[in-house]
């Protein structure tokens, strides 16, 4: 059962998930990928890290666990994570208590997903998931210079929806979706790790 608090309100315009962590738990195939790609510079991630970095973009992040990594490195590195990550698909978990209010209002409401992950490989995902169709837009990283936690996707995918900032319901699960979400203006914000 979900707490009405949780739920979008007459003032609700348009709906606004993020993927990773909120729609689908991807996070453990992610960290595993990783895990394997650093562990050739000698490098092991650490649940300290993970928790601080694992949802920054892709070249600070690498630049931290491999001092002197070039952008050409952290992008042959994103190549093969997409490629592994592709491969393991088949261990995604939805997260049944927040698809429950994707499936109740689709139809009813605008949706769009926004997230920090790459197109390639948020796709899939949601398609391992069974739950793509019910989004208007997928909004992804490939889409803006700045990604979270700057305000930038969840403008875009505010502005493809056609709804006023204010008028919008967000569910995120990080601090970095969250100051994301609030730099472009949304009305409410659901932090699903507050869910019972």
């Amino acid at each position: 059962m979900i707490a009405s608090s949780h739920l979008p309100d007459e003032s609700t315009k348009a709906i606004l998930f993020d993927c990773d962590g909120t729609l689908v738990d991807t996070m453990p195939i992610h960290r595993a990928v990783w895990n394997d790609l650093f562990l050739r510079y000698d490098f092991v991630i650490t649940d300290e890290w993970w928790e601080e970095w694992a949802n920054l973009p892709l070249l600070p992040m690498v630049q931290h666990a491999i001092a002197d990594a070039t952008p050409e490195l952290a992008d042959q590195l994103n190549v093969e994570a997409m490629e592994m990550y592709n491969e393991m698909l088949h261990m995604i978990e939805p997260l049944e208590h927040v698809i429950e209010v994707a499936r109740h209002f689709h139809g009813k409401l605008p949706m769009a997903v926004v997230t920090g992950g790459y197109r390639d490989v948020v796709v899939p995902s949601l398609d391992a998931a069974g739950i793509t169709h019910l989004f208007d837009f997928i909004v992804t990283a490939d889409e803006v210079t700045h990604s979270k936690p700057a305000p930038d996707l969840y403008a875009l995918a505010m502005r493809k929806l056609g709804a006023e900032p204010e008028s919008c319901l967000v569910y995120e699960d990080s601090e970095i979706g969250m100051t994301s979400a609030r730099g472009a203006g949304a009305g409410r914000i659901v932090d699903i790790r507050q869910w019972p």
